[in-house]
């Protein structure tokens, strides 16, 4: 049997990358109407608390603030490159260190009834975790949706060797130990050496929010194995680098694509799914579709499994801070 986890190459041959997966848990107090892909709807509110959660000036505006690089939400929303940076020194953000699971749109959750949102840290920011716990808190208060439905929170729970434990319980008001939820992985550098994992294997992803992968200079509307895995390469490398002090120059790009060039698609059902939100902060709607549904792959596919593993919990492409970019590996 063939251990699929990245945890199995150990941080000294790796690439490492921690993080923490968290789930609020609301309770309405009135019907919240979801829109089709509610990540927006999430993310504006969630940064919207967190700024004024965390604010210490109530100027609410962090270019010229003093404590810019000292405060959480410029960092978690924001994220500068640092200016003696290695990588992405001519971007002017740096991959944001956390991931939101929206609940499932397109629908009408009643009174009472409760609604669930994941939240996924990356490296130091799971510390950060009490900050993000208020924001959530205040976020229910403010209310969601059009309508500002008000919603409680009622806990939020960590995930810990498959099963979700309570970290945050409403009613008693007690925070539970942070550090036990922070999982600790590692890419390797190369791909594994033929033998075993040279066998042929099919796996089978089911994309389940827009991916939006840009390749060539376009976004890709078909996805070939060497696309995804250039995405997560790319993506997984800079999480490492900015939030995890990983050094991705141990990864042989190179090595990966080649290899991720000789695996095929045995059949794909993709479908291009327009997805549109309004940035109030850029006072414009900008257009976010992706690529949905689910493709086959064959070839050597084992080396490849704890880069896929990896892309579960970090997901691909652009706009993962909406929850885009999601999928799971399916067994065959």
């Amino acid at each position: 049997m063939i251990d699929s986890s990245p945890r199995a190459h150990g941080h000294a041959t790796g690439l490492p990358l921690s993080f923490g997966r968290f789930t609020a848990t609301f309770r309405l107090d009135g019907p919240l109407s979801l829109p089709p892909y509610a990540g927006s709807l999430f993310r504006g509110s969630f940064g919207w608390a967190l700024m004024r959660a965390v604010c210490v000036t109530r100027a609410h505006d962090c270019l010229p603030c003093p404590l810019r690089d000292r405060c959480v939400y410029p960092w978690v929303f924001e994220t500068p490159p640092p200016t003696d940076g290695k990588i992405m020194r001519k971007y002017q953000t740096a991959p944001h260190p956390f991931v939101l699971i929206p609940p499932e749109g397109g629908r009408t959750i009643e009174a009472g009834q409760t609604v669930e949102l994941g939240l996924t840290l990356f490296g130091r920011t799971v510390a950060w975790l009490p900050h993000f716990i208020f924001a959530l808190e205040r976020m229910g208060r403010a209310g969601l949706g059009g309508r500002r439905t008000t919603a409680s929170l009622v806990a939020v729970d960590g995930r810990l060797d498959g099963h979700r434990h309570t970290v945050y319980d409403a009613d008693e008001r007690t925070l539970r130990g942070i550090e036990a939820f922070t999982e600790r992985w590692a890419l390797p550098g190369i791909p594994p050496e033929a033998g075993e994992t040279a066998l042929s294997q099919r796996v089978a992803i089911d994309i389940l929010s827009p991916l939006r992968i840009r390749y060539r200079e376009h976004l890709a509307a078909r996805l070939d194995f060497h696309v995804l895995i250039r995405s997560l390469l790319r993506r997984l490398a800079h999480l490492s680098y900015f939030h995890c002090d990983g050094d991705p120059s141990i990864v042989s790009f190179r090595e990966w694509i080649a290899l991720a060039e000789q695996v095929q698609t045995v059949s794909s059902s993709l479908r291009w799914l327009d997805w549109t939100r309004y940035s109030s902060r850029q006072r414009t709607e900008m257009e976010l579709g992706g690529v949905t549904g689910t493709i086959v792959f064959e070839g050597s596919l084992a080396p490849f499994l704890p880069l896929l593993r990896l892309g579960e919990v970090a997901h691909a492409g652009k706009g993962t801070s909406f929850g885009l970019g999601r999928y799971r590996m399916l067994d065959m």
